[in-house]
């Protein structure tokens, strides 16, 4: 989709953790469509992995996501059309950045729509979506690919071992997990706000069909890596909301990272988030 037709097209965002994995991945999303980025970040740190040509596209924010105050300045000041709330929040904490993005949202205007990320077990666990409360949820199973830095998940851990010629690390057989490829995973965020604004707030579950455990899944990173074709469970694509499917192929997006983290080794950590 060109700038010239995308719904995106001069609008500003308002995007929490825009330097992690998913959140730099709708970044470059909403510039591919001629969106401005309002990226909150807790540290000037890590706001170097967008291009020196982006900055014309990205105003960034000093601050926390459960700090209201901070969010509806943020919002005001640039006058924010929608917020993706994709920063992480402490693992064994309760979660204060969503109720103060939500409540932020309210005090600014209650016509913006709010997209966050979750675990796609939570919905398949339960059965059913947990209230909203004006969110609309992305759900996702494991999501892979350039621009993770947590090298101890199994996509950046199997990538580096490759590289640095240490073959595959050991990694469990199981349980089996949906792995969904970042940039996939980032227009499904984007289809989740055009739709919000249509029919309100959903809870939206995604699915690749890549279901492999971790050990299977690195097996694949392997195979590629060697220039052989990965395999696949033989099952028929899933049914997705939205008309979603993934973009990228299995093994282009394999490739991709792989990729990506060879420049990541050999520039010692500089290597930039997919563009």
């Amino acid at each position: 989709m060109s700038e010239s037709t995308s719904p995106w097209a001069g609008r500003r965002v308002l995007v929490t953790g825009c330097t992690g994995l998913l959140g730099a991945a709708v970044c470059h999303e909403l510039f591919d469509r001629g969106a401005a980025v309002v990226g909150l970040i807790h540290e000037r740190s890590g706001a170097d992995i967008f291009a020196p040509g982006q900055g014309g596209r990205v105003h960034f924010v000093r601050g926390r996501a459960d700090n209201v105050f901070r969010l509806h300045s943020a919002m005001a000041v640039h006058e924010v059309s929608a917020v993706f709330h994709l920063a992480a929040g402490e693992p064994f904490a309760a979660d204060r950045g969503t109720p103060a993005v939500l409540d932020a949202v309210r005090l600014y205007s209650r016509r913006v729509p709010v997209v966050a990320a979750r675990p796609l077990q939570a919905f398949t666990l339960t059965g059913h979506a947990e209230p909203l409360g004006g969110l609309s949820v992305a759900r996702f199973g494991a999501v892979f690919g350039p621009g993770d830095r947590k090298v101890f998940r199994t996509a950046p851990a199997t990538a580096l071992a490759l590289h640095g010629g240490e073959g595959l690390p050991p990694l469990p057989d199981g349980p089996v997990t949906d792995h969904v490829f970042v940039r996939d995973a980032a227009r499904a965020c984007l289809r989740v706000a055009e739709d919000v604004a249509v029919r309100g707030p959903g809870d939206y579950p995604f699915r690749s069909g890549w279901v492999l455990s971790d050990r299977r899944f690195g097996a694949a990173m392997r195979d590629v890596f060697n220039g052989a074709a990965p395999t696949l469970p033989d099952v028929a694509p899933p049914a997705n909301p939205l008309g979603w499917a993934p973009e990228t192929s299995f093994t282009d997006a394999l490739q991709e990272t792989l990729d990506w983290y060879g420049a990541l080794a050999r520039t010692g950590g500089r290597a930039r988030a997919a563009a």
